[in-house]
């Protein structure tokens, strides 16, 4: 195949799919919210990452004056390696004969130029599902285990056993369970471990539901001898509110996978993780093959390589115009011990 720039202008081509990219994570992939895309990698095929817990240094102590400092001890630190992996999706164009012989009818390439873009755009939403897929799977288990099209890759994070947990009653039992309990009980872990408290937890539109109707909650809501049969939201909210439980972050996210449409994070599974200004983890993003060709080609500038990536190929038995779209990323956890994950369902 030969890359085609007589089309569409491949600045424009690229800054639109990137666009479509940064919207999906806005609207739909939205774990990209905890695990940030991140390009310091310059553009590198592999990753390094020191892991470590984010721990404080012991606390320092008084000294006399004209004595020298104490010498502080440096935290241990554990390299993670890998391979940051290529993700590519392409398309023929549909119906080109027909685009093509009205092009040479009336001089106006812009409707194969409208397909391309909407190529671009699907393609582009189809890549960064599947890096929204292993951000899910990197909070969950704490490690990627990567078999598809010739790649074979697992990188473990390493987390501590005591950050996985499942509850004693499952949540869906209203009646029985103590999800208010489990979950103070479980954030104190947290804290005995990281040295603060998590700043957000993670749940299915599901888990919600089963808080709205949990005796525990319910109890917590009653007046006047009077105990509420289901609350609301902001009922919810203030009983968390008041025992310094965080805030819940509703994730029912779904994407397709051979056809099926399968949710990223299981609706049983409610996620833990550090406050904002703690980071524990991103999404590396290297710079793709066919970046490198665009750049040399000069169609895009260097300090626009890296990142999700469209080309329009050409090949010419049968003669046929592609749309492709690839990236080089891979999420990495560099503190997993900050990510809590209770099986509650």
């Amino acid at each position: 195949m030969a890359l085609l720039y007589d089309l569409a202008n491949m600045q424009e081509l690229n800054g639109y799919t990137r666009a479509v990219v940064n919207d999906a994570d806005i609207q739909q992939f939205r774990l990209s919210q905890f695990l940030p895309n991140d390009s310091t990698v310059n553009g590198g095929l592999s990753f390094k990452v020191n892991k470590a817990r984010l721990a404080d240094q012991n606390s320092a102590s008084f000294r006399a004056f004209d004595t020298p400092a104490p010498i502080a001890s440096r935290q241990g630190l554990t390299q993670i390696m890998g391979e940051i992996a290529p993700i590519s999706l392409k398309i023929r164009l549909g119906e080109e004969e027909t685009l093509r012989l009205r092009a040479m009818e009336t001089g106006n390439n812009q409707p194969i130029i409208d397909s391309i873009y909407d190529d671009a755009n699907n393609l582009a939403r189809a890549v960064a599902a599947r890096i929204e897929r292993a951000r899910g799977e990197a909070l969950v288990n704490a490690t990627l285990t990567i078999s598809e099209n010739g790649l074979i890759q697992s990188v473990d994070f390493g987390r501590d056993a005591s950050m996985s947990w499942s509850a004693g009653t499952v949540w869906t039992n209203t009646a029985a369970a103590t999800p208010l309990t489990d979950e103070r009980t479980k954030i104190q872990t947290y804290i005995d471990l990281n040295g603060y408290a998590p700043g957000i937890v993670l749940m299915s539109s599901a888990r919600v539901g089963n808080l709205l109707l949990n005796a525990e909650y319910r109890a917590l809501a009653a007046s006047g001898g009077t105990t509420p049969s289901i609350l609301t939201n902001e009922q919810v909210n203030t009983i968390r509110r008041s025992f310094d439980l965080p805030p819940i972050f509703v994730y029912d996210t779904k994407v397709m996978v051979d056809g099926v449409s399968t949710r990223v994070i299981g609706a049983d599974k409610v996620i833990w993780m550090p406050p904002a200004n703690i980071k524990f983890g991103s999404t590396l993003y290297g710079t793709t093959a066919e970046a490198v060709e665009l750049v040399g080609a000069r169609q895009l500038n260097r300090d626009q390589a890296v990142g999700m990536t469209a080309v329009v190929d050409k090949s010419f038995d049968p003669v046929s115009t592609w749309t492709k779209v690839s990236a080089v990323a891979l999420p990495v956890l560099v503190d997993p011990n900050g990510v809590m994950v209770g099986d509650v369902a």
